[in-house]
């Protein structure tokens, strides 16, 4: 059937481009218009599970406290924190606990867990990659990720078909992140009432140091030296992944929700902070 779709796109590129490289440019972009075609078909034929998302995300962070030995009170509070940030309602906080217990456990399924919660996602990518990103954002809740979590977020990489660069990626910018929350920016907006206006999202106008510009764009994923070109493509590319409505299309729990909004809360105060200091807009 690719094939197909290679003559005909080749076809229809010939006639448009008025050449016989569109023929040939076809047979390459043909077989990628198909295979996105049928990952649409498959994603809307596979229904999404919000609670099991929900509880794989708590397990595998029960998983990661058990990682560094004994699950101490600290460890306990701060998954209690994270709760807390989610604003999750009472059902949903028992089914949270419940399942960090589970995480716990020392014969805990992780690479099946996640198998099960990517054969529900696998064509959901956005979603999958929300969960990594809330997965560090839980582990990094002290400041700090060790060896041993670590090798739980590679793990959860290898199960998900996400390349180990990619993760380790996704660790800088949500450790990025965490300074940039930790430096009080987004209280400092919240307070001035700049981040958020109605759908849309407030620009960053605070006092920034060059600590908080290095923060900034590893929030977006990008190098410092980045070009503006690169530095525009890198928000807009997150901004979209982000979108409250598109994740909730996707299968994100509702609980998830505000996170995701706080996340995007970030990620325009970076590249606000970012257009300020390099004088584009």
């Amino acid at each position: 059937m690719s094939f197909i779709w290679a003559i005909i796109t080749g076809f229809v590129l010939s006639i448009v481009l008025k050449t016989g490289w569109g023929f040939i440019l076809g047979l390459f972009i043909g077989p990628m218009l198909y295979q996105a075609f049928c990952n649409k078909l498959t994603e809307q034929k596979t229904k999404a599970n919000p609670e099991l998302y929900l509880t794989v995300v708590f397990e595998v962070l029960g998983h990661l406290s058990k990682a560094k030995g004994v699950v101490t009170q600290d460890d306990i509070n701060l998954a209690s924190q994270f709760m807390d940030r989610l604003q999750l309602d009472r059902n949903s906080r028992k089914l949270a606990q419940d399942s960090f217990n589970r995480g716990k456990a020392s014969d805990y399924p992780l690479r099946s867990r996640l198998a099960e919660l990517y054969a529900q996602y696998r064509y959901r990518r956005n979603v999958l990659n929300i969960f990594c990103e809330q997965l560090i954002q839980a582990a990094l809740v002290d400041g700090i990720l060790d060896e041993k979590e670590q090798q739980i977020l590679f793990i959860v990489a290898e199960e998900f078909n996400i390349p180990r660069q990619q993760m380790a990626i996704y660790v800088q910018m949500m450790m990025g992140s965490y300074h940039f929350r930790q430096n009080g920016y987004h209280n400092q907006q919240n307070q001035r009432g700049q981040y958020q206006h109605g759908n849309h999202y407030g620009g960053y106008q605070g006092r920034s140091t060059q600590t908080d510009l290095q923060n900034a764009y590893k929030i977006l994923g990008i190098d410092s030296s980045a070009e503006i070109s690169e530095i525009k493509r890198a928000y807009r590319k997150l901004m979209n992944e982000h979108h409250p409505d598109k994740l909730v299309s996707k299968g994100l729990p509702k609980e998830m929700l505000e996170a995701a909004k706080k996340r995007a809360q970030e990620i325009q105060a970076a590249y606000d902070l970012i257009k300020s200091a390099r004088g584009f807009k």
